[in-house]
């Protein structure tokens, strides 16, 4: 495989690798002429004394030197030229494949492992193809003109010198497969390293609030210590590989010197062919030893190459070959038939049949899992689905220029990244030719130019790690800013203000619904309050369409919708989302609460606590004793169970408005699985310590909880 890369190499650059090839010929000429030079420089003017032949060496040995220098330099910038050039062509033919994928590809390579693909695979390959033109190349070819000058001046000595270079191969042979299987393991942990790099960095707000320091810095050190040990093996062996051989080429000189010692005295050689046959050895040696010291090189590049090969080789999803030109989307977006699955045979769309009408402003709720991101992530082409169609006017958007459907597009994400820019230029990637006046109307429009004009350096204010320095609202109204700066036809908007404060959520939303009628908006979000705004509400149910219709329809017909509604309310927050309370109708709600008495719930909505927690946080794990009782008043978390294995398994997400925790009130069992914050939350807690003295009060709370128990552990025990 790398010498298919090395005759690419040769097709693409001729005039760098022929400048390459003619600096190494004529080094390898010069080498040779001055080893021969040996033999009439003592038998032709040293032993006859002739000052006149002795001066004819001298000076063609000047004029070679002079042009071996020259043809060096200009292989040397060929060489420069060559190598700069391949790590420009294959890092830019990675980062060209990647751009073309999508999220499949993003979860198999981690941020690390590509990074490692970049900073240390592609270097080694380039580094094995430049060594073939400068170093190999020339170690071979000196090799075969050696062994036939050799032969040419006494065959004897020269089939000892062919007998005895095994030697300086038989290392390569014992020590190649252990030395690939190192490189293969040390890379795997690089890409572990870089990982953690990547993590802490992006994390390091988590890491210092929840002190985990110690632990990140033990994970660390566990895949450096990993690595040092495969480093030494990995350096001792490849040491090995250049050191072994060196012992051959000993022996070799040894046998050389004893038996062309012998020769001379038996009369077969005179003294300045024994020093030119000793010479030509001595370069041949030399050339037998660049060859093998060049083949570790080879071993790197190849577990180098199947790296970069696994990436390469990746097959973009979403092929965005289409050659119709997509006109104004005017009448319905529709999905037909619709199938898709992230993993083969878990669907997560079934024959899903939906009409999204344009001109208005179209909501996608439901409970997570049940499919309403993938709908969005198909709608943008994110990915294709494995049955059915996506049709914008009735043509399928597979069949479209990829630019066309963008150019109709705006998007605004829950986690919107700004670039590192100024806010102008990442207002103007809507539309890189904007004017000044277009780009301060998004801004208006968005809400966001007058805080941005209160900045020292206005529009030129420059966006710091993804825009960590502007505050949550600031960063989604610019990122809408850019959206809006498209004039686009279809706003889409994924859980575009799930992350913000109350107040910020209702100030961005607000800005949201004053478009309405502008354009299309459809809006994929939990937070169902948000929902009720919009025209027309489609709620998703496992893959399918539970119902639809306005709120107020949605609400009459007592379904899905209104039970979604129903857990959301009864939660108080302040503005700023630091705090919260329950009110006595929402803990009425839960099914274990149901027949308790007004005064107990009374009481008992005083004794939750507010606890926030941070995206990525643990808030229960598997195993450890409850004593808590959770309402997720705003926020997401993944739950996770531990497989016998002890793989950690997503079994589901709650979301605001769902509990956790209930049997911790009564019992201290141990958790049945963990749960981590998938986005910024805020819990109410109830402690068993706190809510034992109320239970002992109001007796009918033991009776309605140990029915609810009973039920929650016979599940278990099944």
């Amino acid at each position: 495989m790398l010498w298919k890369h090395i005759a690419t190499s040769i097709r693409s650059s001729p005039v760098f690798v022929f400048l390459i090839v003619f600096g190494a010929v004529f080094d390898l000429m010069f080498r040779y002429l001055s080893s021969l030079s040996y033999s009439f420089l003592i038998d032709k003017a040293l032993i006859p004394q002739d000052p006149k032949a002795l001066s004819i060496i001298i000076g063609a040995l000047l004029g070679l030197g002079t042009l071996n220098v020259a043809a060096g330099i200009s292989g040397d910038y060929a060489t420069s030229r060559l190598s700069a050039k391949l790590l420009f062509d294959y890092r830019l033919q990675l980062f060209r494949h990647m751009q073309l994928q999508t999220q499949r590809f993003y979860q198999q390579f981690k941020t690390g492992d590509l990074m490692t693909r970049y900073a240390d695979d592609i270097p080694a390959i380039e580094a094995a193809i430049i060594q073939t033109f400068s170093s190999a190349l020339l170690a071979v070819s000196s090799v075969i003109i050696g062994v036939v000058i050799l032969l040419s001046m006494e065959w004897k000595l020269a089939l000892v010198v062919l007998a005895g270079s095994a030697l300086l191969f038989l290392p390569f042979k014992l020590l190649k497969s252990r030395l690939q299987s190192l490189n293969e393991a040390y890379y795997t942990q690089l890409d572990l390293f870089n990982s953690s790099i990547d993590e802490n960095i992006k994390a390091f707000k988590v890491v210092r609030v929840f002190n985990l320091r110690e632990s990140m810095l033990a994970k660390v050190e566990v895949i450096l210590r990993c690595m040092l040990s495969i480093g030494v093996h990995r350096g001792f062996v490849g040491s090995n590989l250049n050191r072994l051989p060196v012992l051959g080429i000993s022996i070799l000189t040894a046998v050389v010197l004893a038996y062309g010692s012998y020769l001379t005295f038996e009369g077969r050689l005179t003294i300045g062919e024994f020093i030119a046959f000793n010479s030509v050895f001595v370069l041949v040696g030399h050339s037998m030893f660049g060859v093998a010291a060049v083949l570790p090189t080879f071993l790197a590049a190849r577990t180098s190459l199947q790296r970069l090969h696994q990436a390469m080789e990746w097959m973009p999803e979403v092929d965005e070959r289409g050659v119709l030109e997509l006109p104004p989307v005017r009448s319905e977006i529709a999905l037909r038939d619709i199938t898709f699955a992230y993993v083969p045979g878990e669907p997560v769309l079934r024959h899903l049949n939906l009409d999204i009408p344009i001109g208005r402003y179209t909501s996608i709720v439901g409970p997570s899992g049940s499919g309403k991101s993938t709908v969005l992530q198909l709608l943008m082409r994110f990915a294709d689905p494995d049955g059915g169609a996506v049709l914008y006017d009735g043509h399928d958007a597979r069949e479209v220029k990829f630019a066309s459907l963008l150019g109709q597009t705006g998007v605004v994400f829950q986690d919107s990244i700004l670039l590192h820019a100024t806010i102008r230029d990442n207002i103007r990637i809507g539309k890189p030719d904007a004017s000044e006046a277009e780009i301060e109307e998004a801004a208006r429009a968005a809400g966001v130019h007058e805080a941005i004009a209160g900045f020292r350096d206005g529009y030129d204010t420059a966006v710091h790690n993804h825009g960590d320095s502007l505050s949550g609202g600031q960063r989604q109204r610019i990122a809408l800013a850019r959206a809006l700066l498209r004039d686009p036809n279809l706003l889409f908007l994924d859980e575009a203000t799930s992350a913000l404060d109350p107040d910020t959520e209702r100030a961005v939303n607000e800005t949201i619904v004053s478009l309405k009628g502008t354009r299309s908006i459809i809006s994929v979000t939990h937070r169902l309050s948000y929902a009720a705004m919009s025209d027309h509400i489609i709620v998703m149910a496992q893959g399918e369409i539970a119902e639809s219709g306005t709120h107020e329809q949605l609400m009459e017909r007592g379904g899905l919708y209104r039970q979604m509604w129903e857990k959301q309310q009864g939660f108080i927050l302040d503005k700023d989302g630091v705090s919260a309370h329950v009110q006595v109708h929402r803990l009425r709600g839960l099914p274990f609460f149901s027949g308790i008495e007004q005064e107990a719930l009374e009481q008992m909505a005083g004794l939750f606590v507010v606890e926030r927690f941070e995206a990525g946080i643990p808030v229960v794990e598997q195993g450890n004793s409850g004593d808590k009782f959770y309402l997720i008043a705003r926020g997401k978390v993944d739950v996770y169970k531990a497989a016998a294995a002890g793989d950690r398994h997503k079994v589901a997400v709650l979301s605001d408005g769902d509990h956790f925790g209930e049997i911790a009130l009564m019992h201290h069992v141990p958790r049945t699985a963990t749960i981590v914050t998938a986005t910024p939350c805020l819990l109410l807690s109830l402690s068993y310590d706190h809510f034992h003295p109320l239970m002992e009060k109001f007796p009918s709370i033991r009776e309605e909880l140990e029915v609810t128990i009973k039920v929650r552990m016979k599940r278990r025990e099944a």
